[in-house]
């Protein structure tokens, strides 16, 4: 069951160059079928075949991704699941990015097969915040105060060492006032919502007393401009190579004298939104997920969902926020002070009990097993096995002895060979398993130049896709040359938005 894609895709791979635009700026050479991605989904590979598997053999393999319910760790004790490689706050900051890219909002039926070309992306495919922004002021009023420059913010938060931090904004129901609901779905990526309303608010009252003669729809644009274009060089500087090893990001897009120099030898923006990113290599970040966090001093080890949702039994949100539950960043990101941060979990075959036990929606319908959600959606929508995406990229795929189901931990008894768990995975692992295997296997061989990020698959489709975005988006950092803003990494964002003085 795969779908004709542009016949533009295949003539376009291994295509790499710059671009002159008249700003002096240079940007990757896009398709000349479709240099933009439209707001539908597409494939990188849609000459493989799609892979099939029984709903049992789907559901043994979820269940054996789940780790069992765990406690705490206590202090000074050392976590074998945990990864220093990948501070625990950019498995949120992906979710945010996520939420700004793709929505697929179907019905919650995972099993009726689906064409591709049929699906309806509900954000725009650019890195441009319209998760955060909405259509604008008028068009997304909702979202901004009277005076249509400054967005909504929410109640104070106690409990960290952030005087300023806050709620999302939220309406006499509870219910947050954001351009996407989703980023309400838990306590630490509103965190992050919360401080992108907050650098936009402090970049607004910045330009308004640095020129008094801008009109206020002039001080709100150039805000957005200046708020999208950090967010844009934190995604492709900090992020990324967090997440895929500097060498992976190096080998797609490098600074170059005026502009950037890509090498898109998969991506395509006549694949739209890519499915094999958007439903398989990007959902890494569900491994990463800890079994519990500790925000605030004032706070115990929360899980992120407890299988109770009650407000502040755990981290789930859609409700608002306990007042305690401000987020002290230190606790998840690395300073200067301190590198006693709480880590992310290793990407690897393996989820957190808390993610069993996911939030259903109102119709009741489930699974509630996010394993189980993911492998259903990569089957429904036909996408191909992660052995034959890796040998359409030219490698090797992993042997199926490699590719362990479990937690790395270091313990063998914590994982199993794929086929132990099926026979009918042998040679056809599901390609989200297989970004996350992959992970792992070159993590535990302490293997090529990045161990701890993603491998060559999953590193390869993430890279390309995120910078073939930014690409193929005539207002982005990578289309538009520029210095590099003050802020550019999560760090600095946390300390512009807390520091007196926005700079």
């Amino acid at each position: 069951m795969k779908r004709l894609m542009t016949a533009g895709l295949v003539a376009s791979m291994g295509a790499a160059g710059l671009l002159a635009l008249p700003s002096g700026g240079v940007q990757a050479a896009p398709s000349t079928d479709c240099a933009t991605p439209g707001k539908g989904y597409g494939e990188l590979f849609a000459s493989l075949p799609a892979a099939t598997w029984s709903t049992d053999e789907l559901r043994s393999l979820s269940e054996a991704m789940i780790a069992p319910a765990d406690e705490p760790t206590p202090p000074g004790v050392d976590d074998p699941e945990e990864n220093r490689a990948i501070p625990a706050a950019y498995t949120y900051f992906g979710q945010f990015v996520d939420h700004d890219l793709t929505l697929d909002d179907r019905p919650n039926d995972l099993v009726t097969p689906v064409a591709v070309n049929a699906l309806v992306n509900g954000r725009t495919p650019q890195l441009d915040l319209d998760s955060l922004y909405g259509e604008g002021p008028i068009s997304s009023s909702r979202l901004y105060q009277a005076d249509q420059m400054h967005l909504l913010s929410g109640a104070p938060l106690t409990g960290g060492r952030d005087l300023g931090a806050t709620d999302l904004p939220r309406d006499s129901a509870g219910r947050a006032i954001i351009g996407d609901p989703r980023n309400d779905e838990n306590r630490i990526v509103a965190g992050i919502h919360s401080l992108f309303i907050r650098f936009h608010n402090r970049s607004v009252d910045r330009i308004r007393t640095q020129d008094r003669s801008l009109s206020n729809a002039q001080v709100f644009a150039r805000a957005r401009r200046e708020v999208t274009d950090a967010y844009q060089w934190i995604v492709l500087t900090d992020y990324l190579p967090t997440i895929v090893g500097q060498s992976t990001v190096d080998s797609v897009i490098r600074r170059q004298g005026r502009g950037w120099r890509t090498n898109l030898t998969v991506y395509d923006s006549c694949a739209q939104m890519p499915v094999e990113f958007a439903v398989a290599a990007y959902r890494f970040g569900h491994s990463q997920v800890r079994g519990f966090y500790k925000i605030n001093s004032d706070t115990r080890p929360l899980p992120v969902f407890s299988g109770t949702f009650a407000t502040g039994s755990d981290l789930s949100g859609f409700t608002p926020s306990p007042s305690t539950f401000a987020i002290d960043w230190n606790y998840l990101l690395p300073s200067r002070r301190s590198d006693r941060f709480q880590a992310s979990y290793k990407i690897d075959a393996s989820l957190t009990s808390s993610l069993s036990l996911l939030p259903l929606p109102t119709t009741g319908v489930g699974p509630a097993n996010l394993a189980l959600r993911n492998l259903l959606r990569g089957q429904q929508l036909g996408l191909p096995t992660g052995q034959d995406v890796a040998r359409a990229l030219g490698l090797t795929p992993l042997a199926d002895a490699d590719i362990r189901i479990g937690a790395a931990t270091g313990d063998p008894s914590d994982q199993r060979a794929i086929t132990d768990v099926a026979p009918g995975f042998a040679g056809k692992t599901p390609l989200w398993v297989y970004v996350l295997a992959e992970a792992a296997a070159q993590t535990a061989a302490d293997s090529g130049p990045d161990p701890g990020r993603l491998g060559p698959v999953g590193g390869r489709l993430v890279a390309e896709t995120i910078v073939g975005l930014l690409a193929s988006d005539p207002n982005s950092i990578v289309a538009r040359w520029g210095n590099r803003p003050p802020v550019s990494d999560l760090r600095t964002l946390v300390n512009a938005v807390r520091s007196p003085v926005l700079r």
